[in-house]
């Protein structure tokens, strides 16, 4: 039979990759810069600036499992489309009406954070795990390079129009609304369910390439790839869950952290507002290309492996943080910093669906992005109190450092999940 044409899937994931860019990415990565304005402005506190950011952190994360059964009750187009005109509605209200934190803290921390979650990498990272199985982690990999990208332009772009404007810090609120009115659009028209409401299957196969694809791994023997039924009550029983979590509050907490404070941090060590948002931007842009390192060797590698080497170039890229001096300091960190989280970052999404599958994946990850965003979360919050004590970032940037060399630890202990032998007996083969 002739292979499957126009399979949707690839059009999907470009669909995926411009709402992360203009939804999750915006929000996230270009309120690193106006934050740090909006903050000089309304003379705060790095305990009040890490707040806000801890705060959306949180949002990002926690309301996890309530939007993965969203996502099954309505669908990811509805939820996708619903996350983005949350977001609108909290930048106007940034651009708008905010004077004092508290305000901050409700319209950009709780509001703008739960419509980057609902509209975001889990409703992104769900539904394009629906189109693939032999090229699962190239795609979900892929999908979020949107993220990455959408940080490196963000974080130039919003410096720009701000400082266009005359350093008024409301514009770059401005251009978040305007994004996300973009990406809700897009979702409401382009966004589809799944293969079979087109009439296709997964990674484009004919019905007979389908109907003969055997159990186990669609990508060999060198990469581990469930084909069995998970819950996630199956998946508690195992210990690469628990592992898992571990590895990720390193990396969790660290990125965040210098998200929320790099900016002030390197203006601290003495670098112009427009050097420090350079630097982040690339950062940013290192992270794609360790997002695309990652997508290249996903399906051919075994993924916990990469994250383990990447663990420990991020720790080395905290160490160098902390005293970035000269040209090559600005941006060697941001080099190290950003191409292994983006490493990192695509194998904790890529590892909950090789183990535990289609069906598995929304509750898992969910859980995972809860654990992920709490520690973040912490990082900013106690980072911004910390400094405030004693002046310095010091003992918190080795702290992260440390968590990153500990889960390189854990990563090369850990085993596949495999399910106990009396739920094999009942499980039935999973199919996407």
């Amino acid at each position: 039979m002739a292979r499957q044409t126009g399979f949707y899937g690839w059009k999907l994931l470009a669909v995926f990759w411009i709402i992360l860019f203009a939804n999750f990415a915006f929000p996230l990565y270009g309120a690193s810069v106006v934050n740090t304005y909006m903050a000089e402005a309304l003379h705060w506190d790095r305990t009040q600036l890490g707040t806000a950011y801890a705060i959306y952190q949180l949002m990002i994360g926690v309301p996890a499992p309530l939007i993965s059964v969203l996502i099954a009750k309505t669908g990811a187009r509805f939820t996708t489309a619903i996350g983005c005109w949350i977001v609108v509605g909290g930048a106007l209200l940034m651009s708008s009406i905010v004077h004092t934190s508290w305000q901050t803290y409700i319209f950009y921390s709780f509001t703008m954070g739960l419509g980057a979650m609902t509209g975001g990498i889990l409703v992104a990272q769900t539904g394009v795990n629906r189109w693939f199985n032999r090229y699962k982690g190239l795609a979900i990999t892929i999908v979020h390079t949107g993220t990455t990208f959408g940080g490196f332009v963000a974080a130039r772009l919003v410096d720009k129009v701000i400082r266009a404007s005359g350093g008024s810090w409301r514009a770059g609120w401005w251009l978040m609304a305007g994004v996300s009115t973009i990406a809700a659009v897009i979702a409401i028209l382009f966004v589809r369910e799944s293969p079979a409401d087109l009439g296709q299957f997964t990674d484009g196969a004919t019905a007979e390439e389908f109907a003969n694809r055997p159990a186990g791994s669609g990508a060999g023997e060198r990469v581990h790839k469930t084909s069995e039924h998970w819950t996630l009550l199956d998946a508690l029983r195992t210990p690469a869950i628990w592992l898992i979590l571990i590895s990720l509050l390193g990396f969790s907490a660290g990125y965040p952290l210098y998200i929320a404070h790099g900016n002030a941090h390197l203006r601290d060590l003495g670098y112009s507002p427009e050097q420090a948002a350079s630097s982040i931007s690339i950062m940013l842009l290192s992270a794609l290309f360790g997002t695309l390192f990652f997508a290249a060797v996903a399906d051919r590698i075994e993924p916990r492996l990469i994250w383990a080497v990447a663990s420990v170039v991020f720790a080395v890229g905290m160490f160098l943080a902390l005293h970035a001096s000269g040209a090559a300091g600005l941006y060697l960190y941001a080099v190290l910093l950003g191409s292994s989280f983006g490493v990192c970052f695509s194998a904790m999404m890529v590892l909950p669906a090789n183990y535990y599958g289609v069906k598995g994946y929304p509750p898992v990850i969910s859980f995972m992005m809860v654990i992920g965003t709490t520690a973040g979360a912490l990082g900013a919050r106690i980072a911004g109190m910390v400094f405030d004590r004693i002046h310095s970032y010091t003992p918190v940037f080795y702290c992260v450092a440390g968590l990153s060399v500990l889960a390189a630890i854990v990563l090369l202990l850990m085993k596949p999940a495999r399910k106990p032998q009396s739920s094999l007996a009942s499980a039935a083969p999973e199919h996407a």
